[in-house]
């Protein structure tokens, strides 16, 4: 092997000078650091080894060096610059785990297998019988891997990039021949950054709500389980009803867990100075992400992704709820390439901001976003109908009338506040929950269609966009024809949505296709009547598997159609979605409802805005309503920190006009009782954001005290003080639960 081949790295100046020296002395059997001073600059040259702890020396890129192992495939990724390493397995051997966990751990594909009702068996490269036939290439080698027992197969591909690696499993390698045994989930480098205990200082990455850590200290055994959630949120077709504990048979007092919105993943060594973000690209519509940190059945930490290819459900054996079920699993795998891509940082980029910064990177060169208009706006939405149970039917319960809007447009301009967005929420006839929305009608009630077209363009001139409000997701089986086109899920039965409210309990999912046809009536309306702004939810976030017409689709399915929907609104109209999952963002010029807070589970050590950095001053980024956050303080020092603009829920009537309908859970919006704070919110976020302008959040730290920085791409720096004392930071003060800027 060449000597040039060999060469780990060399820092700072005078690359050309070290690379001259390197070639001359030769790599040799070991890893060497060698010092040299040339020029006044300090000149470290590290050299490759042909074999590394029991790895084979493989390729190299211009960051990173790779190094496999022939028995079990697991790899070691070296640091040219520094010589730190990331392991795709545990180094330490604590002597505790059995061979099960000791196969997980090494292997760099593992398996779980459906057998008849069970889906727990292991299939490995350490303990199964596994034909390999390992291929080299010039960025890292191919696998084929075939296990004799289970008549199993899949090939792994592995290539070192510049900035990082990609494992694959291709869709057409995936082999099942026997009758017996079927692949339940595989998953591929477990253990990449996996430490034992607090051996390493550092953290691992949650994608949970808007992000979170967890360290990776001694957790003393204080958790049994961890992190695990599917990627873009939970699967209806086979979940099966949640029994909640409600509040006067009414009210549910527990807050839904947050979704995962990003297929990413991470883990960073801070005391080495390297750390990886984890990217799945290829599949990520059925895999989970998995978080567990030590404790949790054995003493390492580790995270990783695992594509769910089969599950096991349960099938109803009548019509008679009452009647027994069987445990069956799906008899067709789910059919997509399998891919993740572990991209390293190194130096001052390795930690959580230099994961966000590199996701937002990766997003716009490969056309997964595109930059935006970032123009600062207040948001305010509005309720125009509702409707509560009458004697025959139901009546129309009116909050915000075109007129009120108009009024509320004109007191605020007079009071300074002049840069609004708003999205107009129960415009169409029949009200909020009139679902699906078939055309461009406006309820009477609040002003009829030529009014809101007239609103529309009267507010457009002003500067100020006002966008109708679309749920595509739902269909109101008392309002709506509900006996087609409705979602069932993988046991046939009818997938039903429970609103534990008065009015209307039950909500049904329109499938996709039927959704997509929907939308497209309903804007060719819009557009005749020269209306294109457009807020769409529901489909912006549920993805789910689901059967028709006696044939079954896949999240791919739903995902395919949804963007193929979204792709066609955008072209054709000015659209905003309501908290997109990842695969959306390139369908909408802004975020709504981006939470601040992650889901709180007692596992996670601190929260972090890992999408608000990954997004912010790329397209405006809107908080969630601040109506209903008990801490305001705190909400608002979160969209200071995140560089969230406010969002407020308003109506011109008391919202105890709303205590008999669906909406009853809005508890405050009058306009008067939110006109200072709009106002003064307003003044300030705009002030800030003239500061900030278009510029992007480049590093974010927690530091000491209680004292988050956010710093940005122009050089503005935002501190803000979420203690009960005043601090000082680089010379400024800053004032307890409060913020200051320095630019």
């Amino acid at each position: 092997m060449a000597a040039d081949d060999k060469i780990l790295g060399f820092i700072k100046k005078g690359t050309c000078a070290a690379l001259s020296i390197a070639l001359a002395l030769g790599a040799g059997s070991y890893a060497q650091r060698y010092e040299y001073m040339m020029g006044g600059e300090n000149i470290s040259v590290v050299y490759a080894q042909d074999e590394l702890d029991g790895h084979k020396y493989v390729a190299s890129s211009s960051g990173y060096n790779l190094y496999v192992s022939e028995e079990d495939l697991s790899i070691i990724i070296e640091d040219k610059t520094t010589g730190a390493r990331l392991e795709s397995y545990p180094t330490y051997d604590d002597q505790k785990c059995n061979a099960t966990w000791i196969g997980a751990m090494r292997s760099a594909v593992v398996m779980t297998l459906i057998s008849a009702n069970d889906d727990t068996k292991q299939a490995d490269l350490v303990n199964d019988d596994v034909d390999k036939k390992i291929t080299y290439t010039d960025t890292g080698f191919t696998a084929t891997l075939y296990w004799n027992t289970y008549k199993l197969g899949v090939t792994l591909e592995v290539s070192l990039t510049d900035e990082g690696l990609t494992a694959r499993i291709a869709e057409d390698s995936i082999k099942e021949d026997g009758d017996s045994y079927y692949i339940g989930t595989v998953s591929m480098y477990q253990y990449m950054g996996s430490s034992y205990l607090d051996d390493k200082e550092g953290y691992m990455f949650i994608p949970d709500g808007n992000g979170a850590l967890v360290y990776l200290d001694d957790k003393e055994g204080r958790f049994s389980s961890g992190y695990s959630a599917l990627i873009y949120g939970e699967d209806v077709g086979f979940d099966e009803s949640e029994v909640n504990t409600l509040l006067l048979d009414r009210y549910n007092t527990i807050s839904d867990p947050q979704q995962i919105l990003a297929p990413v993943f991470g883990i960073a060594h801070t005391d080495d100075q390297i750390a990886f973000l984890g990217i799945v690209e290829d599949g990520a519509q059925r895999a989970d992400i998995n978080v567990m940190p030590n404790g949790v059945s054995i003493d390492y930490n580790r995270s990783y992704a695992r594509f769910i290819l089969r599950k096991l459900y349960t099938q109803p054996t009548s019509n008679n709820s009452t009647s027994g079920s069987l445990h069956v699993y799906e008899a067709d795998r789910s059919h997509s390439d399998l891919q993740v891509r572990f991209k390293f940082l190194s130096g001052e980029d390795a930690n959580y901001s230099g994961m966000a910064t590199s996701y937002r990177q990766y997003l716009l060169d490969n056309g997964l976003v595109t930059k935006q208009d970032v123009s600062y706006n207040t948001r305010i939405d509005f309720l125009g109908t509702e409707r509560e149970s009458w004697l025959i039917g139901t009546s129309a319960v009116v909050m915000t009338t075109t007129d009120d809007i108009r009024d509320i447009y004109e007191d605020l301009e007079s009071s300074g506040v002049t840069t609004l967005m708003s999205v107009y929420k129960g415009w169409q006839a029949g009200g909020l929950y009139d679902l699906p929305i078939t055309k461009y009608k406006a309820d009477s009630k609040i002003g009829g269609t030529k009014d809101l077209t007239a609103l529309i363009k009267e507010s457009e001139e002003k500067g100020i966009k006002i966008y109708l409000y679309d749920d595509a997701l739902l269909i109101n089986p008392d309002e709506q024809n509900a006996t087609f086109n409705v979602v069932k899920k993988v046991n046939k039965r009818r997938y039903e949505y429970e609103t534990y409210k008065d009015v209307y309990d039950t909500f049904l999912y329109v499938i996709p296709s039927r959704a997509g046809d929907v939308l497209d009536d309903v804007l060719s309306g819009y557009t005749k009547n020269d209306v294109d702004n457009l807020a769409i939810a529901g489909i912006t976030n549920t993805m789910y598997t689901y059967t028709y017409s006696g044939d079954k689709y896949t999240r791919f399915d739903t995902a395919e159609s949804y963007k193929s929907t979204l792709d066609t609104v955008y072209d054709s109209a000015e659209l905003v979605l309501e908290t997109p999952i990842a695969s959306y963002w390139s369908d909408t010029r802004a975020f709504l409802d981006m939470p601040l807070y992650s889901s709180s589970y007692i596992l996670e050590d601190v929260e972090v805005p890992f999408l608000s950095i990954v997004l912010t001053g790329i397209m405006p980024v809107y908080a969630q309503y601040m109506n209903f956050e008990a801490n305001k303080k705190e909400f608002f020092l979160k969209m200071v920190e995140s560089g969230s603009f406010p969002s407020f829920y308003i109506t011109k009537e008391s919202s105890s006009e709303l205590i008999n309908t669906n909406s009853s859970d809005i508890y405050s919006s009058e306009y008067s009782s939110y006109k200072d704070t709009i106002v003064s919110y307003n003044t300030e976020f705009k002030a800030l954001h003239d500061k900030t302008q278009d510029a992007v959040i480049v590093r974010h730290e927690l530091l000491d005290n209680n004292i988050t920085k956010v710093t940005y791409s122009n050089g503005v720096v935002i501190y803000i003080n979420y203690g009960d004392t005043a601090q000082t930071v680089d010379g400024i003060t800053i004032d307890t639960m409060s913020y200051e800027v320095a630019e």
